[in-house]
């Protein structure tokens, strides 16, 4: 008898117990509040509501005055506000309405990680529709940095906004945002990895349908996780423009391993390895238009679609004469017009730009605008380059390569993604092609 009156007190001290203080009943402005509720409004009048069926068709309810009602989703736009009661009764803000915003720090207290997204669509906000509110940059935090903007939001009745851009002269912005200016989501950690899509797709630059398109994305394309999953998309990173923005969780899939591929030439691709090399053998796994993303020794990396091949590639090219600017050549116009004033070298309007070369049985000499090079001979794949007395190398060599001058062969890009073109010259960097023409 003894035991089951023991066993008897465990079940009810675990009944009278909670489980947890997200299951407690919240009570504000006399009623309780559940999850996911902006607000609560009242009719000064009886009014008939009415909602739009999937069929087109429209049904109406007739509310009483005073009678309260929830509110869960709000719009604003075009200086108007929309009210979004339960089962898709919406109604439009007017003098007939009295509505009152739950305080955000209560209905943040029914998430474990409250996702801040801002929803308001009026000009003139600080804000833009869809963001995802995150602090970032916070002043004693360890990864603060001076130079970069101080973002910060904190959670009370409204919610606090705080922003000061660098390099923080003026004053920086600070306001309250209303409650009813935010929609509260889950923000579920992810594992971070690369996926890729599953079908053309947009960045986005909020966790919400309407917020600011950043870029438009094909079918195959690779993106990093960065570890959020909030509102149905994941927080992610564009490899190839290094933009953060958001993507449906339905449009993303897991890579999977296709098959092996060899580096065409040499890239760059940062992480654990840094550079790959002619002939090194990677794991394919998926490619859009332009990038491909492949493994490399347990690492994945996005590279260049052109910069794989199926088949072993080539010998490097091998650079031992010809390199330095043709002695046929008369202008190179760069943002400036270089002109021919002697031989070996260009001068502009400009004393502190200009172009000198010349050649030894050991090395090719190129100086642009005070910047010598020096290409140790021949040039090939991994051959030394010094460029400032600091000792760089040849990443690649292109056999072909389109610019706005033209079609350049046997392109040469040092480790530091400058570019140049055997009997032109400089060409620019991998990022920024800077030559225009010449003749």
């Amino acid at each position: 008898m003894k035991k089951y009156f023991i066993v008897l007190l465990v079940v009810l001290a675990s009944l009278l117990s909670p489980t947890s203080s997200k299951a407690a009943e919240v009570k504000w402005d006399g009623a309780q509040v559940v999850k996911g509720q902006a607000g609560k409004m009242t009719f000064t009048k009886d009014v008939k509501v009415y909602k739009k069926n999937t069929d087109g068709s429209f049904s109406s309810l007739t509310v009483k005055r005073n009678n309260y009602f929830r509110v869960y989703d709000i719009e604003k736009y075009d200086n108007k506000i929309f009210y979004w009661m339960s089962s898709g009764y919406r109604v439009q803000a007017t003098n007939l309405v009295v509505f009152k915003e739950v305080p955000l720090d209560i209905r943040a207290s029914f998430y474990d990680n409250p996702g801040l997204i801002y929803i308001n669509r009026q000009d003139g906000k600080p804000l833009g529709y869809g963001d995802h509110l995150l602090s970032k940059n916070i002043p004693g935090s360890a990864d603060y940095n001076p130079y970069n903007d101080v973002v910060q939001f904190k959670i009370g009745k409204k919610l606090y906004y705080y922003f000061y851009a660098a390099p923080f002269e003026g004053n920086p912005l600070e306001v309250y945002i209303d409650s009813s200016d935010i929609r509260i989501a889950e923000a579920t950690p992810h594992v971070k990895d690369y996926y890729t899509l599953n079908a053309d797709a947009q960045l986005l630059s909020g966790p919400m349908m309407g917020a600011r398109v950043l870029e438009q994305a094909s079918k195959g394309a690779a993106f990093e996780l960065l570890g959020i999953e909030i509102n149905g998309y994941h927080m992610v990173k564009s490899p190839t423009t290094w933009r953060h923005g958001y993507i449906p969780v339905k449009a993303l899939q897991p890579t999977q391993k296709q098959d092996k591929r060899f580096i065409r030439y040499g890239v760059y691709v940062g992480g654990k390895h840094g550079e790959l090399k002619r002939f090194d053998e990677v794991t394919f796994l998926s490619e859009d238009t332009t990038t491909a993303l492949i493994e490399f020794k347990g690492e994945k990396y996005t590279v260049p679609k052109k910069a794989l091949a199926t088949i072993r590639p080539n010998e490097s090219p091998v650079i031992t004469s010809g390199f330095l600017p043709s002695d046929t050549l008369q202008q190179l116009t760069y943002n400036t017009l270089y002109t021919r004033t002697g031989n070996q070298r260009f001068d502009t309007d400009y004393d502190f730009q200009y172009i000198t070369y010349h050649e030894t049985d050991q090395a090719f000499y190129y100086e642009k605008d005070g910047t010598q090079y020096i290409f140790e001979k021949p040039i090939t794949e991994g051959s030394k380059v010094t460029i400032r007395d600091r000792n760089e190398f040849v990443r690649a060599i292109h056999y072909t390569l389109t610019t706005p001058a033209g079609t350049f062969n046997n392109v040469v890009e040092t480790s530091t993604s400058i570019l140049y073109a055997p009997g032109y010259g400089e060409l620019g960097s991998a990022y920024d092609l800077q030559l225009r023409s010449f003749k």
